[in-house]
């Protein structure tokens, strides 16, 4: 049971895209994952026409990341944390539409 929720902070998108993953498995890499590209154009490629997509593990498990499309596109979103009894974050969620948006 959560006790407590706050904003923890905004993501700013301009890629029309959000990533969620653990960065130590995609930065800093002499060679990036096989899932994701060699670069910024073949993960373009790798996602194109795709509201979300999961990505695997160069060993094939999943687990790797995942990546999907912000509602309207590009801004900035609320990252809103939950807690638990024991002060420790149990959710994160972003919100890319609010209830109160009014869009064609």
């Amino acid at each position: 049971m959560n006790i407590k929720t706050e904003i923890i902070g905004h993501i700013a998108v301009d890629a029309g895209l959000c990533w969620i993953g653990d960065p130590c498995y995609i930065m800093h890499k002499e060679t990036p994952p096989n899932s994701i590209g060699r670069n910024w154009g073949e993960f373009c490629d790798n996602i194109n026409g795709v509201n979300h997509k999961s990505f695997n593990f160069d060993l094939g498990h999943e687990g790797l990341g995942v990546v999907c499309s912000p509602g309207y596109g590009d801004g900035s979103y609320p990252v809103i944390a939950s807690y638990n009894k024991e002060g420790r974050i149990s959710k994160l969620e972003i919100v890319f539409i609010d209830d109160n948006d009014l869009h064609p």
